[in-house]
Order: C-alpha cells, then structure tokens, then sequence
C-alpha cells in the first residue's frame, strides 16, 4: 500500500534492519498495560468477531440493494443496510493491523519474504482462482448458467492478474459484473506486495512515519482527483486511492508495540468517533460522495473503535460484543463468504428472488428481508462448504512456512481470513 520500498536512509537499510535490537527505535515490545485485552503474541478472539462484524454488514448491505423505497419503512431499512458499504473499510483497517503485525513479530527471522508470501499465497490464491475456474469456466459450459458471467469474462485478464480495479479506474466503471467486488482483494494483494518491504527495511518508528505520511498522501490525492475528474469509480477502488485504510490499520499495529502503545489514543478517538460517524453516517443515507470523503472518515471512524477495543480490558462491554460466538464464527468464514456472496446472486435466481417471494409474502419489503436471508444463509453455507473442502487443507501446510523462530509464537497470522479486505464491494 505504499509506494516507497526502502529505508530513507538509502546503503544502511538493511544495516538498520540488522541492528534494529539495539536501537530506540525498536522497542516494540512493551506492553502498554498488563490490563490491555492486547498483549504481543496473544491470541485475541475478539478481533476474530471485529471481522465477523466487517462480512455482516457487507453482506445485508449486497443483497438489500432491492429494497423498494417508495415507504418510510423501506427507505429507513434501505438506508440502514447501505452503511454495510462501509464494513470494506474495517476489513481494511484490520487487515493493515493484523499483516503489519505478523510482519513486524517476523523482523530478523530467517526467510522473512518467504515465509510471509508463501503463507498469504496458501490463505488467498486457492480459493480466489478456484472460484474464478467456477465462474469463468465451469458455469459457461452449463446450459443454464451461460453468460451470467459475462462481463467478467469479457474482461477476465485482470481478475487472473489482480488487476481488475486498475481495469476500472482506466474505464470510469464497474467493468466485472457480479464480480466487482474483487477490487479489493486486489487492493489488498498490492498492499502485501509493497510493505513488507517497508517493513523490512526500516525501523519500526521510521515505518509508523511512513505509514502516516502515505495515509495522508493517499487521501490528500483521492480527494484531489475526485475534485479535478468526473471519473467516478477510480477513487472508490484504485489502489493508491484506497491504501490510507490499511496504512491506519498499519499504524497501529507499529505504534501499539512501542512502549506507550495505544493508551494516548483513547481519548482522541473518543472525540474523533462521533465526529467521524455524523459525517459518514450522513454522506451514507443522503447517498452522497462529497469528494470521497466517506473514504476517509470510515476508516477513522473503525480505527477509533480498534483503539478502544485493544487498549480496554477483556471485561468491557465492547470486548463482549466482538468476543460473541456468533461474530467470532462469521469471522472464521469471512474471505469465502466475500468471494461468494455476490456470484450467488444469478447462481440462485432461477431459485429465490425478492419478486418471487413478494407474489407469496404481497408485501415487496418483507419479501427483500427474507431474500436477505436466505441468501445470507447460502453464503454462509457456500463458505462453510469451502472451508472444509479446501481452505483449511492449504492452511494446514503453513506450519512449514513460520513467521518466527517458535512457530506458535505469531498467532496474530490466523486472525486473517484474506479479506480482504476485503474488500473489499
């Protein structure tokens, strides 16, 4: 997510690199507070049920664009699930946590880029080109399914290359079809190219600068572009347009391990969330992009709810929440459930649809709910079925690629589920 790849200090990266130890930049290790739910090299369950909240919302948000709004019930609840457009901005935010934080607990190991492409390869690429080998292929040589797929077809060089959300930033459109909503693995995948070099390089204090720096570099220049050009989709979904998120999520997972960690957070972020949550919750229901400014105050907005979340204890209420079973599980099943939720739209319409269900329920907003779930129910059926049959067997070969000298040390890697991001929508 960021476009420099070296330590500013040009020959003495890596020396740097070598001898972070030993410097005061590379004191990450301090725990800001025995009573933190965050501790280094601690499994925190809730960040498991903070990415469940991130594919709930997204997924009511996919399949209740439907929702008639001729009523005030039905523009109230078509309003209410359109905030779910910003749980892309969480699984950004959280993915930009959780890599850094793998990346900075494996600095000085051997085989740093290595092991860490090689373990987000066996988290992502499996059921990503898998998926695309069912949507592009299998689905076209089925009578029923010909050409649902169509535009993704048409265009499937970029979705093979990670490029799909460089395709539509050169049109000024949504060139793929149901499946759109791959921008943001691609966004994410172009994260993971740049910083762990970043990471690599630098200490960790010069790379929280980095991070700040690039975070306010992309929004500055989202903003800017949105400003000068009618093109409208490149800053919904271009990379550099969209890196702030992760870089936040960045941020504070470098600043978490230094030694005053988040505890000087908490009450900037206890002013800074309403602010950011009048702004984007406006902008959301009057359905307005001023400038892309949703694009910046979403991830603020998340990564306020980070800070409170890591730096309280295991016993508040907001630790409760995301510590809740049902969040936990959704967030075992994430990636897939964002991969699937939108090809099963046509895959299933000759099945369910809101206008079939309204000729049974004679009300068009009852019908939409319960098409949200039964179609939220089939993705998470469709991911279950994934994760079983092929996410969990490419995970299992991960213990040959650790992160750190004790293999069990870097726990923090099965926090994420590609997301992605997610995402991306």
């Amino acid at each position: 997510m960021s476009n420099e790849t070296t330590n500013p200090s040009g020959g003495q990266a890596l020396e740097s690199h070598s001898n972070a130890s030993t410097t005061d930049d590379a004191q990450p290790l301090c725990d800001s507070a025995q009573t933190s739910l965050w501790q280094i090299g601690k499994h925190i369950p809730q960040l498991d049920g903070v990415r469940g909240l991130a594919i709930l919302i997204v997924t009511l948000y996919r399949f209740s664009k439907e929702i008639p709004v001729d009523s005030t019930i039905g523009r109230a609840l078509h309003s209410f699930f359109a905030l779910g457009d910003r749980g892309v901005d969480l699984f950004f935010v959280l993915s930009g946590f959780l890599i850094t934080g793998i990346l900075l607990d494996a600095r000085g190991t051997d085989g740093f880029f290595r092991n860490f492409f090689a373990r987000r390869s066996l988290r992502i690429f499996p059921l990503y080109f898998l998926s695309l080998l069912l949507f592009l292929a299998a689905t076209q040589w089925t009578g029923p399914f010909q050409g649902i797929y169509q535009q993704a077809s048409e265009n499937q060089f970029y979705l093979w290359t990670y490029l799909a959300n460089v395709k539509m930033s050169i049109e000024g459109a949504w060139c793929f079809g149901y499946l759109d909503h791959f921008w943001s693995l691609a966004v994410e995948e172009h994260f993971y190219f740049i910083w762990p070099i970043i990471i690599f390089c630098c200490t960790p204090r010069t790379a929280l600068k980095f991070a700040l720096i690039l975070a306010l570099t992309s929004a500055v220049s989202r903003t800017l572009f949105a400003a000068i050009s009618d093109n409208g989709v490149a800053p919904n979904v271009l990379s550099i347009f969209r890196f702030d998120a992760l870089l936040i999520g960045s941020a504070l997972a470098i600043q978490i391990r230094q030694s005053n960690g988040l505890k000087s957070l908490r009450l900037p972020a206890l002013g800074l969330f309403p602010i950011c949550a009048l702004i984007g919750v406006t902008l959301t229901v009057l359905d307005k992009r001023v400038l892309a400014v949703g694009h910046t105050v979403w991830p603020v907005l998340w990564a306020c709810v980070c800070v409170w979340l890591l730096t309280g204890s295991s016993r508040s209420l907001l630790s409760k929440f995301f510590n809740s079973p049902a969040l936990r599980n959704l967030g075992k099943y994430s990636y897939a459930m964002y991969v699937f939720q939108s090809p099963l739209i046509p895959l299933a319409a000759s099945i369910i649809s809101a206008e079939t269900l309204a000729t049974w329920t004679g009300n068009l907003v009852l019908a939409n709910l319960i098409y949200m779930a039964t179609m939220f129910a089939l993705t998470y059926g469709a991911a279950l079925i994934s994760w079983h049959l092929i996410e969990k067997h490419f995970l299992a070969l991960k213990r040959w690629f650790p992160t750190s000298p004790a293999a069990t040390k870097s726990k923090a890697e099965s926090y994420y589920l590609g997301s992605r991001s997610v995402t991306s929508t």
